[in-house]
């Protein structure tokens, strides 16, 4: 005997196998774990992303809505749910300012998936209303489309136009006002028939837009002044909910 301990064939077939078995496994394990680690890498670069907000449906764009405890010193009348949204009148003309009017009858273009409207007021002067009304759409392209049109019309319609009950609506853009921290842009105007003048701004906030309007007269000392208090608590908490 040499000293050196001697195995059965099969048993040294049977170690080799094994090993090269072991090989296979530890590879496998370094490439799985780096497809873990990319594939983890690719779902949080999605998920940071579509940070900016996703689609709201109709209960979900509700409760982003003014409640009443959302503003203790106003009132506030809720719009039904199948009043949220207008329909179409007479086509506007010319057909430049159809934005300006799809505004106003609260049937805006692109259509949204879901809308919600109210009516707010200090209870200290009723008269001092400020409209507001959610529109959630599909995806943020679709609601910067709707910015995009209404800008362009703002813009466009300085020479005023007829609307669907035969008044003579008169257009005037104005600047760009600050969308605030949390949203994207805003759009701003105003739209004089009989002195009275109906200011309106547009606010988007990725896939969702609010439109906040309020009137004065003419000669109002106060015409123009944006219901500030009532736009911040309304796009905080819509922005608050789109997170």
């Amino acid at each position: 005997m040499d000293g050196r301990r001697r195995f059965p064939a099969a048993v040294v077939t049977l170690l080799a196998t094994a090993a090269l078995l072991a090989g296979c496994g530890d590879s496998g394990g370094s490439d799985d774990s780096g497809d873990s680690v990319s594939s983890t890498g690719r779902g949080s670069g999605g998920s940071s992303e579509a940070g900016g907000g996703g689609p709201l449906d109709a209960a979900g764009l509700e409760a982003a809505a003014l409640a009443a405890e959302d503003l203790p010193a106003y009132n506030l009348t809720v719009f039904q749910q199948g009043d949220a949204l207008g329909s179409k009148g007479e086509p506007a003309d010319p057909a430049v300012c159809q934005p300006i009017e799809d505004i106003r009858l609260r049937s805006p273009e692109p259509a949204p998936t879901a809308a919600s409207a109210r009516s707010v007021h200090p209870e200290t002067s009723p008269g001092e209303s400020t409209t507001i009304e959610l529109y959630a759409y599909g995806s943020p392209s679709d609601a910067e489309e709707l910015l995009t049109r209404v800008r362009t019309a703002a813009k466009d319609c300085s020479a005023g136009y007829e609307d669907d009950m035969g008044l003579k609506a008169v257009v005037t853009a104005l600047d760009d006002p600050d969308p605030g921290p949390a949203a994207d842009e805003a759009v701003a105007y105003q739209s004089e028939v009989s002195g009275t003048i109906h200011w309106y701004r547009v606010v988007r906030s990725g896939p969702t837009v609010a439109v906040f309007g309020w009137k004065s007269l003419n000669a109002h000392k106060n015409a123009g002044a944006a219901p500030d208090e009532v736009i911040d608590a309304q796009m905080a908490k819509l922005t608050g909910a789109s997170d």
